[in-house]
């Protein structure tokens, strides 16, 4: 692989960061998903979505010539953490998901949460986050929603 940069995301990354989310829940999640929970959680996202966290300076990317990933916080919340399919397994994801714990930890908070999905669950349980619930995910009015898994790390 070609050296992975992380860097703070710009509002004119927001086109390639839709284009991850999408392809990462996608090609990733369709083992832990159907296909109608996949359309759920993607209905409604567009470049804008990411706009308010790149404003706020709490998303980053990781990236080759290309990228492979992003990883957003919204307190001491990981909120997102996708990589594209194609570069799942490769690392990219724990160098993510260590930027975010440490600047978590540098802003004061005594430990991380998140909710993670099915999928994922055995990634951030890797990295010591204990499982502390249950719960669900869906965008708008859908019926459709998807399990999840709440989260939590002490730092």
């Amino acid at each position: 692989m070609k050296k992975l940069l992380i860097r703070t995301a710009l509002l004119e990354d927001a086109q390639s960061i839709f284009e991850v989310h999408k392809n990462s829940v996608e090609s990733l999640c369709g083992g832990d998903y159907a296909p109608d929970q996949i359309a759920m959680w993607l209905d409604g996202r567009s470049p804008s979505t990411y706009r308010e966290a790149i404003a706020a300076g709490n998303l980053w990317l990781a990236y080759t010539d290309t990228l492979q990933g992003f990883v957003e916080i919204d307190g001491h919340e990981v909120s997102k953490l996708f990589i594209r399919g194609d570069a799942a397994g490769q690392g990219i994801g724990a160098r993510l998901l260590n930027e975010a714990l440490q600047r978590i930890k540098n802003a004061g908070h005594p430990n991380a949460y998140l909710e993670a999905t099915l999928t994922a669950e055995k990634f951030y349980a890797a990295f010591g986050f204990r499982k502390i619930g249950e719960g669900t995910f869906s965008r708008g009015n859908s019926p459709v929603s998807i399990e999840i898994i709440k989260m939590e790390l002490d730092l």
